[in-house]
């Protein structure tokens, strides 16, 4: 249909850029790596910028219980369509200082930890769920990921594409300057790995990401040795 035309050109995600997540309280689902969300933006509209873009954000911060603080983030996105300007609104929060209980079984008091991400980390969330409103993502916001089928229908999907349009030349493997650009995006991504699960699965995206970039052996065995201090720690800490 006509005005679901935008949605269903960008409701399908890469399952290679997502991760899962676990939350306090049992909560688990899936999310979307904003640099897909924002490449998504970018094929559709044209560069950030000109073709889509966010307006200056506002941040409100707020004190919780047991002296957490939180942060919440408002945005107005907008992207140009048939020439014409439209703004989306979203709001993303997250914690700047967390309350960690004692545990005296390791003989640790209370203590506060701060998040010095915390700012960024609200104001990508209020943009990602700014942009999902005209169906960036929609299928991870919609659940479709809970269904395994769906899941291997569209790394299906996207497997295929790259080789449609490929030459009959395999693709060179990218730069080592390209690597440590990944590896320090794998740091930032391990920040929001709270549970050996979600660090499980950020490493399994990265291993078809490694494979399929050609990275040389000494950036894989780098990118282990993060996600195995990475696993040791979410361990110490559950402990």
């Amino acid at each position: 249909m006509e005005n679901t035309a935008l949605w269903d050109k960008l409701g399908k995600t890469d399952p290679a850029h997502t991760k899962t997540f676990k939350r306090a309280g049992g909560f688990s689902g899936t999310a979307i790596k904003p640099m897909f969300s924002y490449r998504r933006l970018t094929e559709e509209f044209g560069p950030c910028g000109s073709g889509w873009g966010v307006n200056e954000p506002v941040f409100q911060v707020v004190p919780g219980q047991n002296n957490e603080v939180l942060v919440f983030c408002t945005v107005s996105g907008w992207y140009m369509l048939d020439d014409k300007r439209s703004t989306v609104y979203g709001v993303g929060g997250d914690k700047v200082v967390t309350y960690i209980k004692a545990n005296e079984q390791y003989n640790r008091p209370e203590r506060w930890e701060n998040d010095d991400e915390a700012f960024k980390k609200a104001f990508t969330d209020a943009l990602t769920n700014a942009f999902k409103l005209v169906g960036v993502g929609a299928d991870v916001h919609m659940g479709m990921f809970d269904d395994n089928k769906y899941v291997n229908a569209m790394k299906q999907e996207f497997s295929d594409a790259p080789r449609q349009e490929a030459s009959n030349d395999a693709p060179k493997p990218i730069s080592s300057a390209e690597q440590k650009r990944q590896l320090a995006v794998i740091d930032q991504e391990l920040l929001d790995c709270q549970s050996v699960v979600s660090v499980n699965s950020c490493a399994e995206t990265w291993k078809h990401i490694a494979t399929r970039d050609g990275w040389s052996r000494d950036y894989k065995q780098i990118a282990a040795e993060k996600f195995e201090a990475r696993r040791k720690a979410v361990q110490q800490e559950a402990a």
